[in-house]
């Protein structure tokens, strides 16, 4: 026999309708949950970075997504002109990593959903996509997002309309970062203008002192020519001997002002690295020295030679020498190592000249300025901020490089890249 509160249960109903009751609740609050987790998604969506990448871009649209839609692989595609980009992101682990791949197409004017559809299946064979296009105001389409499975999947209406709107809202994003790009290549392009103008102003005003400087140096050195012949005591021929070769350097700097403004060609001949770090120190080495700083040398006797500009490269290596001097002022032991070495970058061997001391450093902002024209990290007394600019515009005239690795109150190193001289480039 059934008992009397359970017969009533049957008779009226009232458990089941009380199940039924907590399962549309449950329901709901899922519903609920689910929303929220949409609009949590679609707010995280509108605060993407203009200064991220394209590859940052899709990595954070595919850890978003995944929050509320399932899908395997995610894509994120421009299309400028012909050029296709496909950022691909893919999940490692709880976080995304992202590749890109540019294809080259004969495409319209425009790109429809079908055509693209279409190149998809040609790039990604085995997965299946749903994508949402990215227009402009004008309708032009720009852009799309694809969700890729291995399986083919059809979302529910939803959730694909949730997806639609996904794409309005990263479209906005995306015309943000295509308008901040933009506008900051136009601001470069114009700091590049204003510096050109200025290096334009400083060769022409190095030229004239240049020009004005010669006739009297000529003199000079042809007088002191003449004395030397005459006057053979030994204290006056020596410092005729020293003025004779102030003369020569104050020369060789007046070549260097004349092919910095341009009006003079480069002289090009086989240099031995050794060799030129030994006339470099010869020249100002003392003054380093005087100065209390200990200079080491690591010579690779090794190195091949390379073909160049020996004033120009001599150049480059005592305004080196002379910053490194600078920096190390506060150092409690100071000390300047150069050297000579091989290396190998970008597929091509280079000879290498470095210059590295122990002095104050420089942090990543720094070294990313320090070879723009009138930038200085010393005292306005100090530097000019020309002396690395003009040592890069010499070192890429030769085809070499100037790279610099330093860390704040530890090192600071220059390494200066020529190619190397091959049998077909000897004289």
């Amino acid at each position: 026999m059934l008992g009397k509160q359970e017969l009533i249960d049957k008779l009226t109903g009232i458990r089941s309708s009380r199940r039924s009751y907590y399962s549309e609740l449950n329901a709901m609050v899922e519903e609920l949950q689910k929303k929220n987790k949409q609009l949590e998604v679609i707010n995280q969506l509108t605060q993407i970075h203009v200064e991220k990448s394209w590859e940052e871009v899709s990595i954070y649209l595919a850890s978003q997504l995944s929050k509320v839609l399932s899908f395997d692989r995610f894509l994120l595609t421009l299309i400028d002109g012909s050029d296709l980009y496909f950022y691909i992101s893919d999940p490692c682990g709880e976080d995304w990593s992202c590749r890109l791949v540019k294809r080259f197409y004969q495409l319209g004017a425009t790109v429809t959903t079908a055509e693209f559809k279409k190149l998809l299946k040609q790039e990604i064979v085995d997965h299946y996509g749903t994508s949402v296009c990215l227009q402009n105001q004008t309708g032009k389409i720009y852009g799309f997002l694809t969700l890729l499975n291995r399986e083919k999947v059809k979302y529910p209406p939803e959730e694909f309309q949730f997806y639609l709107k996904i794409g309005e809202h990263v479209r906005i994003s995306i015309e943000n970062i295509y308008l901040y790009k933009d506008v900051s290549e136009k601001v470069k392009i114009e700091a590049q203008l204003v510096q050109s103008a200025k290096m334009a102003a400083i060769g022409e005003m190095a030229a004239g002192v240049a020009h004005e400087l010669n006739s009297p140096l000529t003199a000079i050195l042809g007088n002191v020519q003449l004395l030397m012949r005459q006057i053979k005591e030994e204290r006056p021929q020596k410092m005729l001997t020293d003025i004779y070769q102030c003369g020569l350097r104050s020369k060789k700097i007046i070549q260097n002002l004349l092919a910095f403004s341009r009006q003079e060609e480069y002289q090009f001949e086989k240099l031995e690295l050794s060799g030129l770090v030994e006339d470099v120190l010869g020249l100002v080495g003392y003054q380093l020295t005087v100065s209390g700083i200990s200079i080491h040398k690591e010579i690779d006797s090794s190195v091949p030679p390379v073909r160049g500009s020996r004033h120009q490269i001599e150049q480059v290596l005592i305004n080196l020498l002379l910053n490194a001097k600078d920096a190390v002022q506060e150092t409690s032991d100071p000390e300047i190592i150069i050297g000579t070495g091989q290396t190998t970058l970008e597929g091509q061997s280079y000879a290498m000249l470095f210059v590295q001391d122990n002095g104050i450093g420089m942090d990543k902002e720094q070294m990313d300025q320090i070879f723009n024209p009138f930038y200085t990290t010393k005292s306005k007394m100090k530097g000019t901020g020309l002396g690395l600019s003009v040592s890069l515009g010499i070192v890429e005239s030769h085809g070499g490089k100037l790279l610099v690795d330093s860390k704040i109150n530890e090192y600071s190193k220059f390494s200066l890249l020529l190619p190397i001289l091959t049998d077909e480039g000897d004289d």
